[in-house]
């Protein structure tokens, strides 16, 4: 990726900040186990963070899934599907936070209650 001046950048993202990013989304249950972290809203999971590997599973729709890994194959990989999710694999070390924030947040709009989500909402000044 070309930086400022044609330096070129790299984008070193660690698991630790996943968890720091999603702590801003309401009603968040973190629970950590030895090498991972569930991400929960009210027990419902939208993703998992493995530490170790530096990887992350989020919660999406087949079609954002598709259009992730049409976009970065290298970043982004195909995890499990259902008739109605699919989620997305990330590798952490290549990742933009501000795109994982985006996928975090979607996750857990496809998670979250309606109210909820009006309440994040009308906080953001959306």
């Amino acid at each position: 990726m070309q930086g400022v001046g044609g330096v070129v950048q790299t984008r070193s993202m660690h698991a630790a900040h996943v968890v720091e990013l999603a702590q801003q989304l309401p009603e968040l249950v973190l629970k950590d186990y030895s090498d991972w972290t569930s991400i929960t809203f009210r027990g419902r999971g939208f993703a998992w963070v493995n530490h170790a590997a530096n990887t992350a599973m989020i919660k999406s729709t087949h079609l954002e899934r598709e259009a992730m890994l049409g976009s970065d194959p290298e970043t982004f990989s195909a995890g499990w599907a259902s008739q109605s999710t699919a989620w997305v694999s990330v590798a952490l070390e290549r990742a933009d936070p501000e795109e994982v924030f985006e996928i975090l947040a979607d996750a857990w709009r496809m998670t979250a209650t309606k109210k909820a989500i009006a309440a994040f909402d009308q906080a953001m000044g959306f």
